[in-house]
């Protein structure tokens, strides 16, 4: 399993002490239970990879340790001792006090006899370690949500609940004759007379397993199977409860039967293997990984659970919230929309404390408001389907609660999702004074709305092909993940953004003008972050899935927005009327001696102007001569505005004379008008010569007088049309060059720019 770092809580220098991190592999531990004695002991081995930052690795045990090896050398007990993390009851951790280097490998074995663990031990249904007649055991892990330190560190030593790790557990019950039963939704290995192996999958977190002991003559089981809609699997359900109880077997069966369809149905594939193990008790319910200890009152809303809690696990505690909220929205038919009344006090649901141990008790009733806010902002059947495709793209790991924000935000593209987490989730008042986030749209912006130069190719925002820190704008590369960056600032003289969400979009087209929101929102990426104070400035960044990335030969223009409470991007606006707004529009391309390239570009007019002139310029430096800058179009009525001298295009398709040797996009080359088969979206370079005539049949050449480079057209309301920017280089260019070119559009009578597309050429020479 891979490690989960990026949702661990970060490194904290505690006692001294620079606690870092782990992600634990597996845990291999050994439970025996003697009769005779009435006592249990422990022996159990973790191995772990320390974090990006190296130091003094953090994990827990809520049980005395009696003897310890650290890479198979004795460790002192002393030197793994509990550290205060948190400010509540049971936020401590222990640290273990050797420094170790950040990524490096080991293992930590430690013996102890089993006892009750040291945690918050109040509920209906606690840990249980206890002997009666017989003698007879019962052990119970006895998780709960909403008591401190009460997951798998109450045992055997774990990690929080960020974690994904694998677990073999070998029990073994001595000193009785009295056969025991373990209920479980581990694998079990019966190895002999109540002797069993169990082991969790990888997947499993540290609030996933469930076991309980029992003697076998005190329970009463059965099983049955059902197959499922969607994935086709058949699940055998195995249900028991204990000899005294009420229940009926039979119909609980058939009850949980018609559960697992039903949630299938509505919200995707049942992930948990091919078991369902449930444990009647009459006390509560208790959630875990395709298993559950339950009332039957209860045994709807814990077999959802399945799906979000332990399908879709939280994060962190902080986070517990999401999914006891979402269950008992779901509970009264997830059809409930009540609006969000932003005159309300706000509610925490979700603390900024990253060491809290417990799920807040208002979880399930502020938390399902919350949804029911949700349902009514996006509408019912529009937020189920989401959260449907947040569990089946997300299910494979924890969730953070931004992380649930950022996919409905970005999904829905409904930026008041940002207003009802601010308030309702994470408790925020509305900032008073507010806020001024923004963006650079040019080196001298100084952070005005509106913005008279050039914002194109904005310095704020670039794109890495790695997670790598890299400050420097690369093209995307096809077939793996690569980095959206924004460096957001805030200048407000006094007012903090608590919570923001910084969003980033790609067209696929080079286009002079962008509105927001339908050209940002929704949206690829999203990343919401925390407490941008006045004056400061923070890089923001957020992964590109590789599936999202277009191929090679196609580009794509960068659009970022900021969002934060009492601060949007004005609807309707374009990036130079709001400095919430960016856009990075810029091609570079690499040309040889007597070649050229054509970009297509979307030129528009959103404006209501009666006047419908646009004077199409190019800006370029003085000293680029050898280049030869055409526009292109594939009407002459086009062009009779200016009353520009063309020529017919005449494209040759001879390979050689298409010698663009290499061509990187960082935006640009894909034209966004219909075409057919196999060639749409691809690009003109020398190894599709043919795509000149596909895209430009018949077309018209313009070329640009060095003195004004410029074109006066018309371009109606509310109309966009398709240009071609062709730029050549001299037969014998003068020497290895590099130019940044800028087309222009700007409103005739007003003289505003509306828009516009950066051109970097670098000019090489044949070998």
């Amino acid at each position: 399993m891979a490690t989960n770092f990026d949702l661990a809580p970060p490194s904290k220098t505690v006692d001294g002490l620079p606690a870092a991190p782990i992600d634990i592999e597996s845990i291999t531990a050994q439970f025996i239970f003697d009769g005779a004695t009435q006592t249990a002991s422990a022996d159990a081995t973790i191995t772990y990879t320390v974090g990006p930052t190296g130091g003094n690795p953090v994990f827990d045990l809520r049980q005395t340790i009696s003897q310890a090896w650290l890479d198979a050398v004795n460790f002192p007990v002393a030197q793994l001792a509990h550290h205060q993390f948190g400010t509540g009851t049971f936020t401590d951790l222990r640290v273990i006090e050797s420094s170790q280097t950040a990524g490096s490998v080991h293992t930590l074995r430690v013996q102890y006899n089993l006892a009750l663990p040291n945690s918050e031990m109040t509920g209906s249904y606690p840990p249980v370690l206890a002997w009666s007649a017989g003698p007879r055991l019962q052990f119970a892990f006895g998780m709960s949500d909403l008591r401190e330190a009460r997951y798998l560190e109450g045992w055997l030593p774990a990690n929080l609940i960020f974690d994904q790790f694998s677990i073999v557990l070998n029990i073994q019950i001595v000193g009785t004759i009295v056969a025991h039963s373990v209920i479980t939704n581990g694998s079990v290995n019966t190895l002999g007379s109540n002797h069993w192996e169990i082991g969790f999958p990888a997947r499993f977190t540290a609030l996933s397993p469930m076991l309980e002991i029992r003697a076998s003559n005190t329970v009463m089981s059965q099983t049955d199977s059902v197959t499922l809609p969607v994935s086709g699997k058949t699940v055998t359900i195995e249900a028991t409860k204990l000899s005294s109880g009420s229940e009926n077997l039979t119909n609980e069966i058939n009850r949980i039967k018609t559960f697992l369809a039903d949630n299938e149905n509505n919200y995707g594939p049942y992930i948990h293997d091919n078991r369902f193990v449930v444990l009647f008790n009459s006390l509560a319910g208790m959630e875990y990984e395709g298993a559950t200890t339950t009332a039957t009152g209860v045994l709807r809303h814990e077999t959802f659970h399945s799906w979000f809690a332990r399908g879709l696990k939280p994060a962190a505690h902080a986070d517990g919230w999401w999914d006891e909220a979402f269950t008992s929205f779901h509970d009264v038919g997830a059809d409930d929309p009540v609006p969000f009344d932003f005159s309300d006090p706000p509610i925490v649901l979700c603390s900024r404390n990253p060491w809290q141990r417990e799920t807040p008790d208002n979880a399930y009733t502020d938390g399902a408001n919350f949804w029911k806010g949700m349902a009514s902002m996006l509408g019912v059947s529009t937020l189920n389907n989401l959260v449907a495709d947040l569990y089946q793209t997300h299910n494979s790991r924890p969730v953070s609660t931004q992380i649930i924000e950022e996919f409905l935000l970005r999904k829905s593209g409904e930026a008041q999702v940002v207003d009802g987490f601010h308030r309702f989730v994470y408790g925020l008042s509305d900032p008073s004074p507010a806020p001024d986030v923004w963006l650079k749209d040019d080196p001298a912006h100084t952070g005005s709305e509106e913005w008279d130069g050039v914002f194109w190719d904005s310095p704020d925002l670039w794109i890495r092909n790695s997670d790598d820190g890299g400050i420097d704008h690369q093209s995307p590369e096809f077939g793996q993940d690569n980095w959206f960056h924004a460096r957001v600032r805030n200048k407000s003289a006094a007012g903090t953004a608590r919570h923001f969400v910084v969003t980033f979009h790609s067209r696929g087209f080079a286009g002079t003008q962008f509105v927001y929101p339908a050209d940002f929102l929704p949206c690829i990426a999203a990343k919401a972050e925390f407490d941008l104070v006045p004056g400061e400035v923070r890089v923001v960044k957020a992964r590109w899935p590789r599936s999202l990335v277009p191929p090679a030969g196609t580009h794509t223009c960068l659009l970022a927005s900021v969002i934060t409470r009492a601060d949007h991007p004005g609807a309707g606006r374009h990036v130079w009327e709001d400095n919430n707004l960016a856009q990075k529009n810029l091609t570079v391309v690499n040309l040889l001696p007597d070649t050229f390239m054509i970009l297509p570009i979307v030129i528009s007019n959103w404006l209501r102007e009666l006047d419908q002139r646009f004077e199409l310029e190019i800006w370029k430096p003085k000293q680029a001569t050898d280049l030869q800058i055409s526009i292109i179009n594939r009407s002459q009525d086009f062009f009779r505005p200016g009353k520009a001298k063309i020529t017919r295009l005449e494209p040759q398709l001879r390979k050689e004379l298409f010698s663009l040797t290499q061509t990187k996009l960082d935006c640009g080359l894909h034209l966004p008008v219909a075409t057919s088969g196999p060639n749409k979206g691809r690009i003109i370079t020398s190894e599709t010569p043919d795509l000149l005539v596909d895209r430009f049949p018949d077309s018209w050449e313009f070329r640009l007088p060095e003195r004004k480079p410029s074109l006066l057209v018309e371009i109606p309301v509310f109309t966009q049309k398709v240009v071609g920017l062709k730029v050549a280089i001299a037969k014998d260019p003068k020497a290895d060059q590099s130019f940044k070119l800028h087309f222009v559009q700007r409103h005739k009578k007003t003289r505003r720019i509306v828009g516009g597309v950066a051109l970097q050429v670098n000019v090489g020479r044949r070998s």
